[in-house]
């Protein structure tokens, strides 16, 4: 591999430029507990100016009532606390300057208010689900009951402005191409492997979940729909300390979830980690109908299949890291992570073939089995240097991630010709191996400049090298068992993305600006080397291209209550590696996976204006174009369906979205999140013309119940509208489901009941257009209606320590891997 040389010069820059620009800016950090011990997270926290009256900044406290105010300019400053249930507490001076610059409160006691009561019934302060920031919307998990028993999954399926349809792909506002990150670290999967991560990991070890429709250009430029971090929990307390959870689910079949995370902290190295482990067993019951026309529009002849697919996923999720401080201010790190999931899924297929007038001509019966093995594993080593200045900061991260899957097929398949002589028996075995491995080299540099404002800028190398290789062989009755030439096949694929960025962020008294430039450029080949039947082939590309991003904040009154915020910037979408791969795989006898060597990456820009009124109200409106938009597509030939991505010509979505939090009463929390959206696609696909449209809308509502001070409840509803996608128009779906909690041990142990989905209506069902004189539906029930229950219980000592690095060199690439 030969980088390119503005790449590696581009990051030896970030080195020699390091120690260049400084700016007079302090740090104040605290935390806060309750007279009784309890830390008190989720307390809002209010900086004053020297005048004492006068608003400089307000935080919310982390969930170990930690908090911190950064980039202040070196003056005086008060904080105040203001919280119903406790006495009001307001600090002494506190003085920010050149030779102290980072000021650590003492711990923050509050007394409880006695006098306040509600009815015998005392209302604590809740972590809110919700928390809208200037380029991102941040949700809490365990704020919701639903969550507990759930997966990755689950959570981002009631996560504002995002959807999850059958095949668990993530859609945010209505447009599929989401990067999905993994504390800061791309996951580097798509499709089926994506959603088998996204399932290995419960919700109990999730912190957050960041939703970032217009990234900065700090984030890579891939993921054409937006980016979603999800954040993992790792304490900050001194010594050793830890949360555990257990989860049982009964649908149809059963399942459990359980997550358990250690930590230690001294004050030279930190040591954390986490394991997870599922075993879990559902259904899909598939139901497939295509009618065959004739030119005329009379009918021809009629398909209707039925497979049902029983899952059965065993999956081991484990990460370890140490941290080591080598002073104050400079840290090293390393992290490892790695999964392995084993997924088995026989499924049996009865499938019709009629004529014209209904006659029953054939039947065909298929006894498919289907096995992978698929293991990850992630090396990260981290640095991470500050400097004399607060917020002056230098991180550098290097990537090693692997991935490999094996996959074992065994169709058995039987034709009954009931009007000639075709009846027939077959077996076709195959034997998928792949491997993918990733090298990744960043670096980001940010420092303080004068007059409120900060600049950004970095560079990333990384090189993905994959290996993909499919041998099929089919038995028969009069030839035996031969090689299977026309679906064998053995495609590498290299690429290299160099890139480099620089970012600025201006304050002013009513005005934050922020604009940021990054520039990618892509080498990419891919080769096949045939068989006796195939020719070999190659191809080779490369592009590059500019990613600019821009963000403006005006605040309408002093106290920040009402924003108007802007935002622009411009995305590109990669094909997915294995999406690259032009031979076939066989999903059942008459459905075929084709992958597409001439995807060309998909370009989009984002546009997005946003009103804010506290948390009652923040109503968003935005536009989305794209150019060559990758999606999947259906052609029939001779009564096959193969599926394969294509580009879509021109895709544009218009999207009106509002958010509430509200309480109808005291012991009540309304949270309601409702959109709707208008997209068109139009494109040139297998000699027609795709024109497609239509109007959605989507609503979730979740109402919290406070029944006392240890339990509470929870009921959340969900509905979206019939939609369309490309090719695709999904039928209308929603769900209800119920929840309550109650706190035991001391507060230190929780018990959460749930009942998903409680009317079985969150079933999946659509149509397929544009298939010239054929109609195509598909409705598939799923197990959805789950009772679990689960136990987390926390434990170790509760003091606050310094903040870890989470770092990474390997951003976009994971993303895009469908092994």
């Amino acid at each position: 591999m030969k980088l390119p040389n503005y790449a590696l010069a581009a990051w030896l820059f970030l080195f020699v430029s390091a120690m260049s620009v400084a700016q007079n800016k302090g740090t104040i950090k605290g935390s806060v507990t309750s007279n009784d011990g309890n830390q008190l997270g989720g307390i809002l926290i209010t900086l004053l100016q020297s005048d004492g009256t006068t608003i400089a900044k307000t935080n919310l406290s982390e969930s170990d009532g930690s908090f911190s105010f950064e980039e202040l300019p070196f003056s005086s400053y008060f904080v105040s606390i203001t919280v119903n249930e406790f006495e009001n507490f307001i600090s002494s001076s506190v003085l920010l300057s050149e030779q102290n610059p980072i000021v650590q409160l003492p711990k923050i006691t509050l007394k409880k208010n006695e006098a306040i009561q509600l009815n015998e019934v005392k209302i604590d302060k809740k972590i809110p689900f919700v928390v809208q920031k200037v380029d991102k919307t941040i949700v809490n998990p365990d704020a919701l009951i639903s969550n507990a028993g759930g997966n990755a999954l689950d959570v981002l399926s009631k996560s504002p402005g995002v959807s999850v349809d059958e095949n668990g792909n993530v859609k945010l506002r209505g447009k599929s191409g989401v990067t999905i990150f993994i504390d800061d670290k791309p996951t580097y999967l798509t499709g089926t492997e994506l959603e088998s991560y996204l399932k290995s990991l419960p919700s109990n070890a999730i912190k957050q979940v960041e939703i970032m429709t217009n990234p900065p250009a700090k984030y890579e430029a891939s993921g054409n729909g937006g980016i979603i971090n999800i954040v993992t929990k790792r304490s900050k307390l001194k010594g050793f300390n830890g949360n555990a959870s257990l989860n049982y689910g009964q649908g149809k079949y059963a399942r459990t979830m359980d997550n358990v995370n250690l930590n230690y902290n001294a004050p030279k190295f930190a040591i954390f980690s986490n394991l997870s482990y599922t075993n879990a067993e559902t259904y899909h019951d598939l139901t497939i109908e295509r009618r065959f026309k004739n030119p005329d529009l009379s009918p021809q002849s009629s398909f209707e299949q039925n497979t049902y697919l029983k899952s059965s996923r065993q999956s081991y999720n484990g990460r370890l890291g140490f941290d080591y401080y080598l002073s104050e201010k400079s840290t090293i790190g390393i992290v490892a992570k790695g999964l392995i999931n084993t997924n088995e899924s026989p499924r049996y297929n009865y499938a019709t073939v009629r004529d014209a007038i209904g006659t029953i001509n054939q039947i065909v019966t298929a006894d498919n089995f289907e096995k992978v093995d698929f293991k990850n594993g992630t090396i990260t080593l981290n640095y991470r240097q500050q400097f004399t200045k607060p917020e002056q900061l230098l991180t550098t991260d290097f990537d090693y991630v692997t991935y490999s899957s094996t996959i074992d097929q065994l169709y058995k398949n039987a034709v009954v010709d009931l009007v000639g002589p075709n009846s027939s028996n077959d077996i076709q075995n195959g034997y998928l191996p792949s491997t993918i491995n990733i090298y990744a080299l960043k670096s980001d540099y940010t420092t303080p400049l004068k007059n409120d404002s900060k600049l950004d800028f970095g560079a990333k190398v990384s090189w993905t090298k994959t290996d993909n290789d499919a041998v099929y062989t089919k038995t028969t009755q009069a030839n035996g068992t031969q090689p299977n030439y026309d679906l064998s096949n053995h495609f590498f694929y290299d690429e290299v993305i160099s890139a480099a960025y620089v970012n600025y962020t201006q304050s002013f008294k009513k005005i934050d600006i922020q604009a940021g430039l990054r520039f990618e450029d892509t080498e990419l080949k891919g080769k096949q080397l045939g068989n006796p039947i195939k020719p070999y082939s190659e191809f080779k590309n490369n592009y590059n291209s500019l990613f600019p991003t821009a963000y403006v904040s005006y605040k309408i009154d002093s106290l920040a209550t009402k924003t108007i915020n802007l935002s622009y910037g411009k995305r590109v979408e990669r094909p997915f590696y294995k999406d690259l791969n032009p031979f076939s795989s066989p999903l059942d006898q008459f459905t075929y996976y084709e992958g597409n060597p001439f995807l060309k990456p998909t370009f989009g820009h984002n546009f997005s204006l946003t009103y804010n009124y506290t948390e009652l109200l923040s109503t968003s409106f935005s536009y989305s174009y794209g150019k060559d938009e990758i999606k999947e597509t259906i052609e029939i030939v001779d009564g096959i369906y193969y599926s394969r991505p294509n580009n879509i010509g021109k895709s544009n979505q218009y999207i009106l979205s509002v958010q509430s939090r509200f309480n109808p009463a005291k012991w009540l929390t309304t949270i309601v999140y409702s959109e709707v959206n208008y997209s068109r696609f139009k494109s040139q696909l297998y000699d027609q013309t795709l024109d497609s449209k239509g109007t959605y809308w989507f609503i979730n509502a979740t109402n919290s119940i406070q029944f006392s001070k240890k339990w509470s409840g929870e009921i959340i509803g969900q509905y979206l509208s019939e939609s369309v996608d490309a090719q695709f128009t999904i039928g209308d779906f929603g769900f209800v489901s119920i929840g309550c909690q109650k706190k035991i041990l001391n507060d230190l142990g929780t018990l959460k009941f749930n009942l998903s989905d409680v009317f079985f209506t969150n079933q999946i069902r659509g149509r397929i257009n544009n298939l010239g004189t054929t109609e195509a539906n598909w409705f598939g029930p799923r197990d959805t209606r789950i009772l679990s229950v689960t136990f987390s219980y926390r434990f170790g000592k509760n003091t606050s320590n310094k903040t870890k690095y989470n770092g990474t060199g390997s951003e976009s690439e994971q993303n895009r891997v469908k092994v």
